[in-house]
């Protein structure tokens, strides 16, 4: 546990952080999905001998729940704060790579936007972009669903009744097409029914489900900062994603010199999806850079 300005912060290590090679450190979706959720990408690393870290980011799991504070306290400076307090208290301020996925994305590109001098490599996993072309591709997505789903989730958005029981069955049969494709294994379960326990964070900075953005995240841009990204990075999405090609397209063009790999057979969950590809091509990527 890391106790910080806001609260503190539950992390685990894997491996040796003092190894000799550079630790990963993944960053979870959500806002607010645990960081149990990153263990699978973080026990990649460490089977090719990499260190890595996860963490539950200030709100949710066993860090600090802090839910007394208002909406607009939950903004993405204070996870940049977060991750700056970690490493340092971590002592791998100076040598780290990221791997953030989803919402962990656009972490991970805020923080390389500020061009910390550790940070020798970087992995955008699905990463969430500026949230309004986030919120068009999804809902160009929700158009090809069949109308008994799209037609549930846009009257219930409209009239504003997204807590209903209706609603959330019409927005997993999207997240069965988008956000995974394959059964889910048990872990994931778990973790998604934990995360839905509590959503707090969710809700404030994104909305009542995927297909909605009305957060503290609403009309966030990244897309006009990414030139300032130096470190050699890899992009990964799905052709099913949410995530779509004008996302990963967009961190592509700005990120001078970063490689976008499409993985054919998978959404959301690529890590889970395509689990051996995802696998060699993470860390073929992190051996060639750090």
């Amino acid at each position: 546990m890391m106790t910080w300005q806001h609260g503190d912060t539950a992390y685990t290590i894997l491996g040796d952080l003092h190894s000799g090679k550079t630790p990963l450190v993944a960053l979870h979706g959500g806002p607010g999905f645990l960081g149990k959720s990153a263990m699978t990408v973080a026990q990649y690393a460490e089977k090719s001998g990499r260190p890595a870290v996860i963490y539950d980011q200030i709100g949710c799991g066993s860090s600090s729940l802090l839910r007394e504070k208002p909406k607009e306290f939950w903004q993405a400076d204070i996870f940049v704060q977060e991750f700056y307090e970690l490493i340092k208290h971590l002592g791998i301020e100076d040598n780290f790579a990221i791997n953030g996925h989803s919402w962990g994305g656009l972490l991970a590109a805020e923080i390389a936007i500020t061009q910390p001098r550790g940070l020798k490599a970087l992995v955008l996993s699905s990463p969430l972009g500026d949230s309004d072309t986030w919120v068009a591709g999804v809902k160009e997505l929700l158009a090809q669903m069949p109308s008994e789903i799209s037609s549930v989730i846009i009257k219930h958005e409209e009239a504003g009744t997204t807590a209903t029981d209706e609603y959330m069955e019409a927005a997993f049969k999207f997240y069965d097409k988008h956000v995974i494709r394959i059964p889910m294994p048990q872990d994931i379960v778990e973790i998604f029914d934990e995360a839905l326990a509590d959503q707090n964070v969710y809700n404030a900075m994104w909305g009542p489900s995927e297909l909605m953005c009305n957060g503290t995240l609403a009309g966030h841009v990244v897309t006009d900062r990414l030139d300032r990204i130096i470190a050699p990075t890899l992009i990964i999405s799905g052709k099913y994603d949410e995530c779509m090609a004008s996302t990963a397209g967009a961190y592509l063009s700005g990120i001078k010199g970063s490689r976008w790999e499409l993985f054919e057979e998978s959404s959301h969950l690529s890590y889970v999806e395509e689990a051996a590809k995802y696998q060699r091509v993470m860390n073929d990527f992190l051996a060639a850079k750090c």
